[in-house]
C-alpha cells in the first residue's frame, strides 16, 4: 500500500505542476485579451484561447478532484481496515494475555519445580549415603547451587574415605591386638556393662563374642577380691584419672587368673565410656614365681651344700667306727647283723647326701658333639642290668627300639644326658614289676630343629593328683626313692635348653619325652 501511495503522489505532483503551468498560460492569454480591445479578430482569438485554456484547466481540476477523492476514499477504507485489524489484535491480546501470563507462569513454575525436585532428590540420595550422585542439567542460579552441591558431595566423599580408612586402621588394630580391649559404659543404669570388645578379650575369658556383650566387666569378669573395688575405680576414671592395677579375673569355667588392667575415660557422641586394656600376666607371674623359687633353691642349695659337708665327715667317722665294731670277734652274730644293717642305712644316707649335693650344686655341662642314638642305645642295655633292680625285675620286659638313623648330632654333655636317660629308663622299668613293654623312640623335628627322645612303659601309671608334683625335689612315691631323680633330670634338660614332659594314664602306663635343641 505504501508503494501505491507514493506513485499517486508523484502523479498528483506532475498534474499540479501541469495545472500551475496551465494557469500561467491562462493568465497570459487573459492578459493579452484584455489589452487587445481595438483589434477584434485578435481579441476573439485570444478570448477563445483563454477560454479553451480555462476549460482545459477546469477539466484537469475536476479530474484531479475526482481522482483524489477516489484515492482518499480507498485510503480511508484501507485505514479503517487497518484500524479494524488492530482493534481485533488488541481484543485478542486482551483476551489472551491472562492465558499467556498463566502459560508463562506455568513454564516458570515447572522449571522451578524441576530444579527444586532435583535438589531435593540429590539431598535424599546424599542422606542415604550415595555420595556419587550428581546434579546435572540445571542453569542460572540453580546451576550454581547444583555446582556447589556437587562440590560438597565430592568433599564429603573425600572426608568419608579418610574416615573409613582411619576407622579401618583402628578397627584392625583393635581386632588384632594381643591384649584384651574392652569398651564399657561409665554411666547410666549399669556402669561397667560391656559395650564392645576385641576377639582377644573373648578368647582370654573363654566366652564367645555375643556372650561377652551380655556381661558386666566389673560384676561378671572381676574375681570376688577385685569386684568390690570396681565402683571406686569407675569414680576415679570419671574424675579424669587413668588407672593401672593388677587384679584377678575369672573365666567362663570359673578359673581365676591374674591380669594387669589399664583403663581411662573415653568420650564419644556425648556419652562417656571406659576404655580398658587387660593383659593376662599369668605367664609373668609364673616366671616371677620361678625366679623366686630359683632364688630360694639357690639359697637352699647353698645351705644344703654346707650341711652335706658338715654331715659327711661325722657320718664317715660313724661309718668307720661301726664297721670297726662289726669286725670285733667277740660280738654275737645277731648283734653283728644289726651293726651291718646300721652300716647299710649309713650308706643310704651317704647316697642321699650325694644326690642332694648333685642337685644343690650340679656340675656345669661339658659340651661335646654327641651322638644321642649311641648314648641312648647303650643306656637302655645298661638300665636293664642295673644293680639296683631286683634280679627278676627286668626279665619279663620286652624292649622295642625305634631309633631314627638320620638323627643329627648335637652339642651336649654325654655324661649328663646319659644320667637323664638312666633315671627315666629306671623309672619306667620299676613301674613294671610284673613285666611289660618298654618302647623307646628318637625323632627329629626339622621344623623346630629339635631332637625328641620318648620312653613309654605299660606300668601302673601316675595318678592325676600327683602329675603336677613329679618334678618337685624330694617328691617320690617309691619306698626307697630320694625324690631327686626327675628333679635332677629336668634341671639338666633345662641347662641344655631342652624340656621334659610326662603323659600318664593310671593302670595303662606312662610316656616321658625329652626334647633337646640342635646346636652345633
Amino acid at each position: 500500500m505504501k508503494e501505491t501511495f507514493d506513485l499517486t503522489n508523484n502523479d498528483v505532483v506532475k498534474k499540479l505542476n501541469a495545472l500551475t503551468n496551465g494557469i500561467g498560460e491562462y493568465k497570459e492569454s487573459l492578459s493579452r485579451f484584455l489589452t487587445m480591445g481595438t483589434n477584434g479578430d485578435r481579441t476573439v482569438v485570444e478570448y477563445n484561447k483563454a477560454f479553451n485554456i480555462a476549460e482545459k484547466l477546469g477539466k484537469e481540476v475536476y479530474e484531479m478532484v475526482h481522482t483524489t477523492r477516489a484515492e482518499l476514499a480507498e485510503k480511508t477504507k484501507s485505514s479503517y481496515a487497518d484500524i479494524s485489524r488492530t482493534k481485533s489484535m488488541l481484543y485478542i491480546l486482551v483476551v489472551m494475555a491472562p492465558f499467556f501470563t498463566v502459560g508463562l507462569g506455568f513454564i516458570f513454575v515447572k522449571q522451578l519445580t524441576k530444579a527444586v525436585k532435583a535438589l531435593l532428590h540429590a539431598t535424599r540420595e546424599l542422606k542415604g549415603g550415595d555420595l556419587d550422585h550428581r546434579i546435572e542439567g540445571l542453569g542460572d542460579e540453580f546451576g550454581e547451587v547444583a555446582a556447589s552441591f556437587n562440590e560438597m558431595s565430592d568433599s564429603l566423599k573425600d572426608h568419608m574415605r579418610i574416615i573409613r580408612e582411619s576407622e579401618k586402621r583402628y578397627r584392625t588394630l583393635f581386632e588384632s591386638a594381643g591384649d584384651a580391649i574392652f569398651i564399657v559404659a561409665a554411666e547410666g543404669e549399669e556402669p561397667g556393662k560391656i559395650v564392645d570388645a576385641n576377639p582377644a578379650a573373648a578368647e582370654m575369658h573363654g566366652y564367645i563374642f555375643d556372650e561377652l556383650l551380655e556381661l558386666n566387666l566389673i560384676i561378671d569378669l572381676n574375681a570376688l577380691n577385685s569386684a568390690s573395688d570396681g565402683p571406686e575405680r569407675i569414680e576415679r576414671i570419671l574424675n579424669g584419672e587413668w588407672i593401672h592395677a593388677e587384679i584377678t579375673h575369672s573365666r567362663k569355667d570359673g578359673t581365676v587368673f591374674p591380669v594387669e588392667i589399664s583403663a581411662g575415660l573415653l568420650e564419644y557422641m556425648d556419652h562417656k565410656y571406659i576404655l580398658a586394656v587387660v593383659r593376662d600376666i599369668s605367664e609373668r607371674k609364673r616366671v616371677e614365681q620361678t625366679l623366686q623359687r630359683a632364688e630360694q633353691m639357690k639359697m637352699a642349695g647353698e645351705w644344703a651344700t654346707g650341711l652335706v659337708h658338715e654331715i659327711k665327715n661325722p657320718l664317715a667317722g660313724i661309718k668307720g667306727s661301726v664297721e670297726l665294731v662289726a669286725g670285733e670277734p667277740n660280738i654275737a652274730e645277731e648283734d653283728r647283723a644289726i651293726i651291718f644293717q646300721a652300716v647299710d642305712e649309713i650308706k643310704k644316707i651317704e647316697s642321699l647326701l650325694k644326690s642332694l649335693l648333685k642337685f644343690a650344686k650340679p656340675p656345669k655341662p661339658q659340651l661335646a658333639l654327641t651322638d644321642i642314638n649311641d648314648i641312648f642305645d647303650k643306656t637302655i642295655a645298661f638300665a636293664l642290668r642295673h644293680p639296683s633292680l631286683l634280679s627278676d625285675t627286668s626279665s619279663g620286659i620286652s624292649v622295642f627300639k625305634d631309633l631314627n638313623p638320620k638323627l643329627p648330632k648335637t652339642m651336649a654333655d654325654p655324661m649328663q644326658i646319659q644320667q637323664i636317660f638312666l633315671n627315666l629308663l629306671l623309672n619306667a622299668i620299676e613301674a613294671m614289676p610284673d613285666g611289660g613293654v618298654l618302647a623307646t623312640k628318637t625323632s627329629y623335628g626339622a621344623n623346630l630343629d629339635t631332637i625328641q627322645i620318648m620312653i613309654t612303659d605299660t606300668g601302673y601309671g601316675i595318678k592325676k593328683s600327683t602329675m603336677s608334683k613329679v618334678f618337685r625335689p624330694f617328691f617320690t612315691t617309691k619306698s626307697k626313692g630320694t625324690g631327686l631323680g626327675l628333679a635332677i633330670a629336668m634341671r639338666v634338660a633345662k641347662e641344655h635348653g631342652g624340656n621334659i614332659w610326662v603323659e600318664s594314664y593310671p593302670s595303662k602306663g606312662t610316656s616321658v619325652t625329652l626334647e633337646l635343641p640342635i646346636s652345633i
